[in-house]
């Protein structure tokens, strides 16, 4: 396999990873931040500031628009799971620490992206290693709730009605964040380029944002530390991470995506030792180690395979083919 080739493979997972390292401190951030904002109000701020960017930093607008117009319905559904996947995953820190509101997530990740692959990417079909660790991270996933639902979890006791919120919350977050990997990978093989993808993502999430602000009234104070909280969520959360996101999408398979995801939680789960409020959770950290090994354990068999096909007579040319393409 030659040195670019290599190269290729490894490119789509390490922008994966960098992603996951900023958005592991970011869901502590916003963790704490979330007791005192709504959700919808730190949605709807530091989406604005980077929906702005990355619209008037791309330069072809009219290709924007022509390529709008040809992917209309993979265009509306990335803004539409983009939208669920925020607002619940915020709500779903409402109730949950952040590692096991990550744990909960990603160990039901594969197992969605695996079914909804079905319809979206029927021409790619789970790895039997793959399926096995999807079963793992259910596993893992549900002994987190069963430990949250008898208050052995980092924020202590949690009444029912919560508890299950919080589970829909990371069951929507899960099944948007599956939806949002799919329609990114649609889009970049029909010729969508990541800057346009990002300067078109936002809409729907800043519209329901602002509507549940007026609905709800839960517009916070514009003060120093909130308005500098923002825009770091906005600046390093949203628009450098999203950026790597998407990069490292259109260059992955959507279930090794799913599958890296796990690495939020060990880094999360340390980074959460600073949130004063959180007392660590034993149980907590035994639910994100059998998630993590259940994600590796998927991750290389994926590699695996990768590595095998391009080992192939044939699939270096192949590869430069549809790098022109």
């Amino acid at each position: 396999m030659s040195s670019s080739r290599r190269l290729t493979l490894a490119a789509g997972p390490l922008l994966v990873l960098g992603y996951c390292v900023i958005n592991s401190t970011k869901s502590v951030f916003e963790g704490a931040l979330v007791q005192n904002l709504s959700p919808e109000f730190i949605a709807f701020n530091s989406f604005v500031v980077a929906q702005a960017f990355y619209f008037f930093t791309l330069r072809d607008k009219g290709q924007l628009k022509d390529v709008i117009r040809r992917c209309l319905p993979d265009v509306v559904m990335l803004n539409v799971s983009t939208a669920v996947c925020w607002i619940a995953v915020l709500y779903a820190f409402t109730v949950f620490e952040p590692a096991m509101a990550n744990s909960v997530i990603i160990g039901l990740g594969p197992a969605v992206t695996i079914v909804l692959g079905f319809k979206l990417r029927p021409g790619t079909k789970a790895l039997p290693l793959e399926l096995a660790a999807a079963g793992g991270m259910i596993v893992a996933m549900a002994y987190l709730v069963v430990t949250a639902s008898s208050g052995d979890s980092a924020i202590g006791d949690v009444p029912t009605g919560k508890l299950v919120f919080g589970i829909v919350m990371c069951v929507l977050t899960t099944v948007s964040l599956s939806g949002v990997t799919y329609y990114t990978k649609r889009l970049g093989d029909a010729g969508m380029s990541v800057r346009q993808m990002m300067a078109s993502r936002f809409v729907v999430l800043i519209v329901a944002t602002f509507v549940i602000l007026v609905v709800r009234g839960s517009f916070g104070a514009y003060s120093l530390g909130n308005v500098g909280a923002i825009l770091a969520i906005s600046l390093v959360g949203v628009i450098i991470s999203l950026y790597l996101l998407q990069q490292g999408i259109v260059r992955t398979e959507p279930i090794t995506v799913s599958m890296l995801f796990g690495t939020n939680l060990v880094i999360t789960y340390i980074v959460q030792f600073v949130d004063p409020r959180l007392h660590q959770s034993q149980d907590t950290l035994y639910g994100v180690l059998a998630i993590s090994l259940a994600m590796c354990l998927g991750t290389w068999a994926r590699w695996r395979a990768g590595k095998r096909d391009a080992d192939e007579p044939g699939q270096d040319v192949t590869a430069q083919a549809e790098a022109k393409t």
